[in-house]
């Protein structure tokens, strides 16, 4: 328990699951991998189940620590990460994350509405937390506090896990190239592994925040 109270447990983390998804694109069987880490089987499967506990944990971990108002929000994104992992983002038919979804007659009104009120609650949870925090957040990582190195790998990693999922299908809507499948063995994988370990690194947070705030009475 005491490795995941240092300061820098997250990186070490985030650079174990990237060397180990690089290991299993180079030594295993790359359509065998490439199933493996496929919508809907093994690493999706783990993922979920790593936010279910994580929402748990959010939910019970050593109660009073942390406000409740920042408690409930927080294990509100995380069932909102679970959904989009659950791909329920398309329960209308297309994803309601997408520009086409509200331009166009793909979905009705009632769906649209619906939609709506759902990105609205999940944005006025990050908002809450960001604008109420983000000052001491700064503060703390500038003093390279362990939680909040954490919550910027936690960023760092969604933002990197997006772009390598976006990455060869947004070339070839451009350009019109494919990419060979030991590319995407490459790749995928990464992807895949990267957004397995956001609610880890949710946790480890947590962790961190409220060791400090111990540390701190």
């Amino acid at each position: 328990m005491n490795w995941i109270k240092r300061p820098y447990s997250a990186v070490y983390l985030t650079i174990f699951t990237m060397v180990l998804a690089l290991l299993c694109s180079v030594f295993l069987d790359h359509e065998w991998l490439l199933d493996f880490v496929d919508e809907g089987h093994f690493v999706e499967s783990l993922t979920l189940i790593f936010y279910v506990i994580a929402i748990v944990f959010v939910i019970f971990y050593k109660l009073g620590t942390i406000k409740l108002s920042y408690r409930f929000s927080l294990v509100f994104i995380l069932f909102a990460m679970m959904a989009r992992e659950a791909d329920l983002h398309k329960i209308f038919g297309m994803s309601m994350l997408k520009i086409k979804f509200w331009l166009t007659d793909a979905a009705d009104l009632q769906s649209k509405f619906l939609s709506a009120l759902i990105i609205l609650a999940i944005l006025y949870a990050i908002f809450y937390i960001i604008l109420n925090n983000y000052k001491t957040w700064y503060n703390d990582l500038k003093q390279k506090y362990a939680y909040a190195i954490s919550v910027l790998m936690f960023f760092i990693v969604l933002v990197v896990s997006k772009i390598l999922d976006r990455s060869f299908n947004m070339i070839n809507e451009i350009t019109g190239w494919m990419a060979p499948r030991w590319m995407i063995a490459v790749q995928q994988p990464q992807e895949e592994y990267l957004e397995c370990i956001l609610p880890i690194l949710i946790m480890i947070a947590v962790i961190q925040y409220i060791d400090k705030k111990y540390q701190q009475r």
